[in-house]
């Protein structure tokens, strides 16, 4: 009987979905972060005196138990901090890495390898300058343009020596396997242009996005570079939680003191340089109500660990005098949530006609990610539609002419599954459907005429979506989803500059501190850039080793790339 009978709620759909249509929303958010003296408010200003936590230094640490002396110490065990201790020690650095959980944190499917002798000898040859200007156009000129182009340039060299290095290891360069990777966009007209710039890391027959293990398969490039810094000497350190840094400012940084794994502070010194690579700020409350506030509109936080990643490079940068990035924060919102993505029909994959609760057509549903997932979380009350047909092979095939025979293998089951479950709602006529879903019949079907004339005419008047993206909903049954909106990561982090070393709010270098990963500010803003699918993860990788490798020689990055 209408919305009423399944209720579309801000992560779950309950009365009468079903456990299963709760799950297919996430049911996740954001994880108040950790105790200890580095650890930030998980509800705002908290501290009594009208400042956020990065804006007040706790008092310093000075019960250290024990001293460690490195070359180099890295905090974090993402990619970029796997990245930076692979080409440190490989290089002959002394190298500590400090991971609060209990292992190594890898991510994800797809790593842009733009320029890199695998993606020239498959045909993908990817013109730089274009590249560049797309990125640095979507932040509305907000980034650093050197750092994206030191990204573009550089990264064809990295990919080359991480081939090299994982084919020792068993794995090989494949082309990327994940639903972002849209092959055959790269000629769309430049506002949707997307590049088969990525790649995944394969073990043997290996072809999907997850490993056997359940594990994504990013994992396998992160495992190769850990074993290979590794067996250059970096040492990792972890449950240990990376709490202030040593020195300020002014007269440099000298290293970090951490909670080790028995609860007492330990001082990792580090004579070249500290390497912040501590990833977003997704699990931290105040900051993503501070800096990006819509996140709080999706349906799901689904970064892993839950609540891992909570800004402390930017409270100890800070708290060090280190400026925050001058570019706004980039949140990465996709159209999926972690039940959803296995479903080829919804609007992560396939652009179908979608309408707010008021049945009125919102915007272009192209599966561009930050254009489709703003305006859904900016509609009337935070909910949206997908609308299509009984054609829809027809349009996965229009849309999809490449890979329309994969998007459909059991499909028709998986309707089914997602019809019982609440996932996927099914109706004889526009107006049952309408009831369905709980919009207003005769807006719903007035969104449908002049969708299905656009259709007719092959141009999207309103909204700009390609001819090839346009279907027509006229042949019953009418189908409907719930267009969802999961948040992976919001990159933000420091101000640096082009040796992505730290700086302060004037600009100024600061000696011994670099930052890398979702921590590196100034390269991403405003909202998560598409054209070049991987680029964080590839960004992570590349700066990872061009930082990482100068430091181990006592240089910073412009200088390693010019000799």
């Amino acid at each position: 009987m209408g919305i009423s009978r399944r209720t579309f709620l801000k992560g779950s759909i309950v009365a009468g979905a079903g456990a299963a249509a709760a799950a297919a929303l996430g049911g996740c958010a954001p994880a108040a972060s950790e105790g200890g003296s580095g650890s930030t408010s998980a509800a705002g200003s908290s501290n009594g005196i009208g400042k956020h936590t990065w804006e007040v230094a706790p008092e310093p640490i000075t019960d250290i138990a024990e001293t460690k002396d490195y070359d180099i110490v890295i905090v974090g065990g993402g990619l970029a901090g796997n990245s930076a201790a692979e080409a440190a020690a490989r290089n002959g650095a002394k190298v500590a890495l400090l991971e609060r959980t209990e292992s190594i944190q890898i991510r994800g499917v797809d790593v842009a390898a733009i320029g890199s002798n695998w993606k020239l000898e498959n045909g993908v040859n990817i013109d730089i300058d274009t590249a560049c200007m797309l990125l640095y156009q979507w932040s509305n000129q907000t980034v650093n343009y050197n750092l994206l182009r030191t990204w573009a340039e550089q990264t064809g060299p990295v990919f080359n020596y991480i081939e090299e290095m994982v084919g020792k290891q068993g794995i090989s360069m494949v082309s990327a396997l994940s639903g972002t990777a849209k092959y055959g966009w790269e000629t769309l007209p430049e506002r949707w242009r997307i590049y088969p710039d990525a790649v995944s890391f394969v073990k043997g027959d290996e072809v999907g996005t997850v490993r056997p293990d359940g594990k994504e398969v990013n994992w396998t490039l992160g495992e190769a570079l850990n074993k290979s810094a590794t067996d250059s000497g970096a040492e990792y350190f972890f449950n240990t939680h990376a709490e202030q840094l040593v020195g300020n400012a002014e007269g440099g940084i000298t290293g970090v003191i951490a909670t080790g794994e028995d609860g007492k502070y330990v001082q990792f010194n580090a004579s070249k340089g500290v390497i912040l690579a501590t990833g977003d700020i997704s699990g931290n409350q105040e900051m993503v109500d501070a800096w990006a506030p819509i996140c709080n509109r999706s349906d799901a936080f689904i970064y892993t660990p839950q609540g891992a990643n909570t800004g402390d490079g930017i409270l100890m940068g800070s708290w060090a005098g280190a400026a925050i990035s001058k570019s706004p924060a980039a949140p990465m919102v996709h159209q999926f949530t972690p039940s959803s993505y296995t479903f080829n029909l919804t609007a992560f994959i396939m652009s179908w006609l979608a309408v707010n609760k008021n049945g009125e057509r919102y915007g272009a549903e192209i599966p561009f990610e930050p254009y489709l997932t703003n305006a859904r979380m900016n509609t009337p009350g935070d909910m949206a539609w997908s609308v299509f047909d009984a054609d829809y092979p027809k349009y996965v095939q229009q849309q999809w002419p490449t890979k329309y025979e994969t998007w459909l293998d059991g499909i028709e089951e998986e309707m089914e599954k997602r019809i019982e479950s609440g996932e996927l709602y099914k109706a004889d006529t526009l107006e049952e459907l309408a009831e369905q879903i709980g919009v207003p019949a005769d807006k719903l079907k007035e969104s449908v005429e002049g969708y299905n004339a656009m259709y007719q005419k092959g141009e999207d008047t309103r909204f700009g979506v390609p001819a090839q993206f346009l279907s027509e909903v006229k042949t019953a049954p009418f189908y409907a989803t719930p267009l969802v909106c999961s948040t992976l990561t919001i990159p933000f982090g420091l101000h640096v500059n082009e040796d992505s070393q730290v700086c302060t709010e004037e600009d100024a270098p600061i000696k011994g501190l670099f930052a890398i990963g979702n921590v590196q500010g100034d390269f991403f803003g405003k909202d998560y850039p598409v054209h070049c699918p991987g680029i964080s993860h590839g960004r992570c990788v590349t700066f990872g080793q061009l930082v990482g490798e100068a430091l181990a020689k006592d240089s910073v990055l412009t200088e390693l790339i010019a000799s």
